[in-house]
C-alpha cells in the first residue's frame, strides 16, 4: 500500500494512492479522479478514464493564457476523468468539479491496513452556503476505489441541490463490441442542450425498459448496449434504479481485451444517507460538433466516449435539501480490472451482487470482481474522519 502527494502542471496537485493491482491519481483541482489504473495480463498498466485533448493544465481558469475562452466553460477545464458534481451539473456556475480542494489529512486503514485521505471544499458562489468533505479510500485486493461525500448546509436557509457523479470513459476500454450494462430499467434519452451540437441516435421523450431495445430517432430500434462502430451521434440517458436494488450499478466491458469497469452507489441505510435514484449513460461516438469536442462549432468531432454515473433528476431539479446544519452522506466505488477466463470473451449475461463483490456470468463460466459493496470499511472509516473533521467544517 502506498500514499503521495505528485506534482502535476503549473502548481496542480494531486494524491497517488496504491495497493498491489490497483493506482488512483485524483488531484486537488476539482477532486478529479485522473486514473484508475490496473495491470492488464499481457503487462500493460491501463486507465479506463477518458482525458480530452482539450482538458486544461494551468493552475486555473482565470490564470489561463486562454481565459477569455475558458470563462465561459470553466466545468470543461476539468473535463474527463471521474467525479462528482454538486449543487449542479452546469458549467456556468461554480460547482465541486471546477474549484479547488485541499487535502486536510491521509494516513493507514486500521482493520484492513488501506489508505486513506480527507479533503475539504468550500463553495466561493454567493447564495451556495455548503461544505463538501471527502473520504478516499482503498483496501488490499479490491481494484476499487471507495469515496464518502459528506454535503453539509452551513447557511441559514434550506440548500438545495441535484448531486451527480460521472466516470468518463475512452480508449482502450471503449471501443466497438464494448458492452454497457446497469440494473436501472425505464430509460429515456435527453435532447441535446442548448450549447451542444450533433445528432440524437436515439428517440428523445420516450420511455423504453431495456437498453437492448432503445428506439431510433428516425424509427426502429438499436441495442444500445453495445458500443458500434462511430456512428457521429450523441446520446444522454437515465435509467430509474428500483426500490429494491440494493447496490445501483453501471459497467462498462470490453469483452475482447477482457476489461471491466464497473461504478456502483448503495440504497440508504439511515436517515444521514442519500441515494441516487437514477444512473447515467452518455453516448458520445464521435456526435458532438460543438468547440471543444470539434476543434470548432461544426468542426470534425474529436472525442469517442461513454460516461457512466448516477444522479439526482434531469438538469434543473434539485432533488436534494437540506435544512441549515443538516448533513447528508453519498457513497460510491469505481473499479476497473482485467479477468482471464476466455470463455468470457462472448459477453455476459447477469450481474450477481453479494457483499464480497459482483459476479458476472456467462452459462457456466463466472468471473469475480472483489468489492465491499456494502461500504462497510469505507462507512466505519468515514464516520470516524468526517466526525474529527468537523471543527473545520462550521468555520
Amino acid at each position: 500500500m502506498d500514499i503521495k502527494r505528485l506534482s502535476l502542471w503549473e502548481g496542480r496537485n494531486a494524491t497517488y494512492m496504491s495497493n498491489d493491482s490497483f493506482s488512483v491519481i485524483i488531484e486537488d483541482q476539482g477532486e478529479v479522479a485522473l486514473e484508475l489504473s490496473a495491470r492488464m495480463a499481457n503487462g500493460a498498466r491501463i486507465s479506463p478514464l477518458s482525458l480530452p485533448y482539450f482538458r486544461g493544465t494551468g493552475s486555473g481558469v482565470y490564470s489561463d493564457e486562454n481565459s477569455t475562452w475558458w470563462r465561459s466553460r470553466q466545468g470543461l477545464y476539468q473535463a474527463g476523468g471521474a467525479y462528482f458534481n454538486f449543487p449542479e451539473n452546469n458549467e456556468d456556475v461554480i460547482n465541486s468539479s471546477n474549484t479547488y480542494w485541499m487535502l486536510r489529512k491521509y494516513g493507514t486503514e486500521d482493520e484492513h491496513h488501506g489508505v486513506w485521505k480527507y479533503s475539504e471544499m468550500k463553495s466561493r458562489a454567493i447564495g451556495n452556503r455548503f461544505h463538501l468533505g471527502r473520504v478516499d479510500l482503498l483496501i488490499p485486493g479490491h481494484n476499487v476505489l471507495y469515496t464518502a461525500i459528506r454535503i453539509t448546509n452551513t447557511g441559514d436557509e434550506v440548500l438545495q441541490g441535484s448531486p451527480s457523479w460521472n466516470a468518463m470513459l475512452s480508449s482502450p476500454l471503449v471501443e466497438s463490441g464494448s458492452m454497457i450494462s446497469t440494473n436501472s430499467k425505464y430509460f429515456s434519452v435527453y435532447p441535446l442542450r442548448s450549447r451542444e451540437w450533433g445528432v440524437n441516435r436515439f428517440a428523445t421523450g420516450q420511455v423504453f425498459e431495456e437498453l437492448k431495445k432503445a428506439p431510433l430517432e428516425g424509427g426502429g430500434i438499436a441495442d444500445a448496449s453495445i458500443v458500434p462502430p462511430p456512428t457521429g451521434t450523441y446520446d444522454y440517458m437515465i435509467g430509474k434504479f428500483m426500490e429494491k436494488e440494493e447496490t445501483r450499478w453501471v459497467s462498462v466491458i470490453n469483452p475482447r481485451s477482457q476489461m471491466l469497469f464497473i461504478t456502483f452507489t448503495p440504497k440508504m441505510v439511515n436517515e444521514d444517507d442519500y441515494e441516487f435514484p437514477n444512473s447515467t449513460i452518455g453516448e458520445n461516438y464521435y456526435g458532438r460538433l460543438d468547440s471543444p469536442w470539434a476543434l470548432f462549432d461544426g468542426a470534425t468531432p474529436q472525442v469517442m466516449a461513454v460516461t457512466a454515473g448516477f444522479n439526482s433528476g434531469p438538469k434543473g431539479t434539485k432533488n436534494l435539501s437540506l435544512k441549515p446544519g443538516e448533513s447528508k452522506n453519498i457513497f460510491i466505488g469505481s473499479a476497473f480490472t482485467h479477468y482471464t477466463n476466455p470463455r468470457l470473451s462472448l459477453g455476459f449475461y447477469n450481474n450477481e451482487v453479494s457483499e464480497d463483490g459482483f459476479v458476472f456470468k456467462r452459462t457456466k463460466s463466472s468471473v469475480l470482481i472483489p468489492a465491499d459493496t456494502a461500504f462497510k470499511a469505507l462507512r466505519k472509516l468515514s464516520k470516524r474522519v468526517f466526525f474529527l473533521g468537523s471543527d473545520s467544517i462550521m468555520r
